[in-house]
């Protein structure tokens, strides 16, 4: 899918290359990249790079034309068990047009095309950085939302499914801390690229990116650290459960065995003690008992109960 947008605020969907104008690929076909490339005179391997779900982010200045990949959050569809994954998105800036390129229509490029108060703050890469660390945040408080409601669940039953679900947001943290580190390293890259070239309003867009690229790498990492302590209690308590449990279970087999011993024994066909004597099952029995009731109140002393 192809979108352009003009240089004016009412006239948002053209066909004709304008100063200033943006040129939107959402999984695009190899006539749309093949079009653009040559009407904007963009190298064509800097289109395909961005549409490679394993190109890290990185930056490239060749003349006028500087090309940056930044790795997006993205929330999984299909029945993915993983709540998030990351994509690169591709930022193409030359003088006259921005390009934007991604495998996917993220729900970024309709937030900044709706709410875009003007074409010139959307022509700087650094606005569309800065809404992507926002879309970071964004994320990242919802997997704190859904890191809470889970273990609230655990609290009440440990589960199989709460435990893969804990696993999976690591997973999402895991992805978002990866990318989060190398956004930081290309833009760090960038700002000194083209440092000379950058406008007050650029400086200002850049120091805010990397202050909320910053801010949502920190809570990624510690949300990321502070699931891995979690699920390492959660693991130490199934394991301390299974272990009181077969504890339990091999006592009360130890005290079921007193009373199984003497009947057995007095169950042979083979002379023994009292055998005849007309209360011996009362006597047997009031025996197991008793010697039952000892052992029982003793493992309850040692605390194996």
């Amino acid at each position: 899918m192809m979108q352009m947008f003009a240089n004016k605020q009412d006239d948002r969907n053209m066909l004709d290359t304008q100063n200033g104008s943006w040129v939107h690929l959402a999984a695009p076909t190899d006539e749309e990249i093949n079009y653009v490339s040559t009407q904007h005179q963009i190298p064509e391997q800097f289109i395909r790079d961005a549409l490679d779900k394993r190109e890290r982010a990185r930056i490239e200045v060749q003349g006028d034309i500087s090309f940056v990949i930044i790795q997006a959050p993205l929330r999984s569809t299909d029945g993915d068990r993983v709540l998030y994954r990351t994509v690169p998105i591709g930022i193409i800036r030359s003088k006259q047009t921005l390009v934007t390129i991604c495998r996917v229509n993220h729900p970024i490029f309709a937030e900044l095309s709706e709410n875009r108060d003007s074409y010139a703050a959307m022509h700087s890469h650094f606005r569309w950085i800065q809404a992507i660390a926002r879309h970071y945040l964004k994320s990242v408080e919802e997997l704190d939302g859904k890191i809470a409601m889970t273990e609230a669940e655990l609290q009440r039953s440990v589960t199989n499914k709460d435990v893969y679900t804990l696993l999976n947001i690591n997973k999402s943290l895991v992805f978002f801390t990866k990318s989060l580190k190398s956004n930081q390293a290309a833009l760090r890259k960038l700002m000194r690229a083209i440092g000379t070239e950058m406008t007050e309003r650029d400086e200002k867009l850049m120091q805010y990116a990397l202050i909320e690229m910053q801010q949502a790498y920190d809570a990624a990492y510690i949300h990321n650290t502070n699931l891995s302590n979690l699920m390492d209690a959660y693991a130490a308590v199934i394991e301390n459960n299974v272990s009181n449990v077969l504890k339990r279970l091999t006592a009360v087999a130890f005290i079921v065995t007193i009373p199984i011993v003497i009947a057995t024994l007095y169950g042979m066909n083979i002379p023994l003690p009292y055998k005849d004597e007309g209360a011996a099952l009362t006597v047997l029995m009031s025996t197991s008992v008793v010697l039952s009731a000892i052992t029982g109140w003793i493992f309850y002393k040692k605390r194996l109960f």
